[in-house]
């Protein structure tokens, strides 16, 4: 299931999460599906909302349903996370509640692209500790170098967006800071400093034998997602929507393989049905996007209803109660997978 760090060709380091055929398919597919998707709206505008329904109905939901197996399907996590689980959300609730009420749609949309841009960055930071690990740690590639290279091209990206000046984002009122052109141009000849260097690490690693293949491809394929998303298509919601697809469906297989990793040892009577989903197998792992799929139904289902029950008592209300409600849910994932993984973790040592 997992692979060793061991040399699949001369002078290179496999170094990959599960195996060829999965890490491939997982930095490159996936950035490849993002970028299919989010190219069909930017040359055909009108494609926007099919695709994104399309993404949201087969991607959005079901990677927060993917961050919720953490929490409450296993008895220990539940006992664990039981603060998170019960206190934050209201707490969530309250404060976008706040921020709209102050700020309205402009505000809570600003919000949310700020905080999903961070969040996508953290995201992909932590895949790229999990490549690293496999690598055996890559003692000649300091972290913090490769941290600030990898959170350059997406300041330089909301620098660039900033600069933009953009009035509208989902088709609602939208703004953010203004930015100088000259502080963009600094942004992008830092990053390009920063990924020169990185190229240079590279190259000489590759001479001596020493280059992690898998974590290389993603930080390559980082790069490029995040400088088409926010640079390259000048479209604000496209760029947006390239970005998006690329976090969620990563989340959602990393989640799934971190499943595998955990119940490797076989079916766990406290957590039955996704341990034997979890098991080897193609057919299960189609199981298991499946019960994602119907996990997050009720989702849909339930938060236009809901926000519409909840405006009825708030005819004033400065935003629809379904897009507060619904974006608790999204910014309460950004807390829960800022604290689940790092804490102490128990699953079998090919995970870490």
């Amino acid at each position: 299931m997992t692979s060793s760090p061991g040399k699949a060709y001369p002078r290179v380091q496999a170094a990959w999460l599960s195996g060829p055929r999965f890490d491939l398919g997982f930095v490159v597919g996936i950035a490849l599906l993002a970028a299919a998707l989010s190219l069909c709206t930017v040359r055909d505008p009108d494609l926007f909302w099919p695709v994104l329904t399309l993404h949201t109905w087969l991607f959005g939901y079901e990677h927060l349903v993917a961050t919720y197996t953490r929490l409450l399907v296993h008895p220990a996590d539940r006992a664990r996370f039981r603060t998170l689980t019960l206190l934050a959300p209201p707490l969530m609730l309250a404060g976008l509640a706040a921020v709209g009420l102050r700020y309205g749609l402009r505000g809570i949309y600003a919000l949310y692209f700020v905080g999903q841009w961070h969040h996508t960055v953290r995201q992909s930071w932590g895949l790229a500790q999990q490549y690293r690990r496999k690598a055996g740690g890559l003692p000649w590639d300091s972290p913090l170098w490769s941290q600030v290279t990898m959170w350059s091209v997406p300041l330089w990206g909301l620098l660039h967006r900033c600069a933009q000046r953009p009035s509208e984002f989902l088709f609602q009122p939208f703004a953010l800071p203004p930015c100088p052109s000259w502080l963009v141009t600094l942004g992008a000849l830092a990053s390009g400093l920063l990924w020169l260097h990185f190229a240079a690490t590279r190259m000489a690693a590759y001479r001596r034998g020493e280059l992690a293949l898998g974590h290389t491809l993603y930080m390559v394929s980082h790069l490029l997602v995040f400088l088409g998303g926010y640079v390259l298509i000048d479209e604000l919601c496209s760029g947006w929507l390239l970005v998006n697809v690329w976090h969620n469906v990563q989340y959602i297989v990393f989640v799934w393989l971190y499943n595998r990793w955990r119940f490797a040892h076989g079916l766990d009577p406290q957590a039955r049905l996704l341990s034997w989903l979890s098991q080897p197998g193609s057919l299960r792992a189609v199981l298991y996007g499946l019960a994602s799929i119907a996990l997050a139904l009720p989702l849909y289902y339930l938060l236009p209803r809901l926000g519409l029950l909840v405006d009825r008592f708030l005819v004033d209300a400065a935003v629809p109660a379904a897009l507060t409600i619904g974006l608790t849910f999204t910014f309460h994932h950004y807390l829960v997978d800022a604290v689940i993984w790092k804490r102490p973790r128990t699953e079998p040592p090919a995970a870490r």
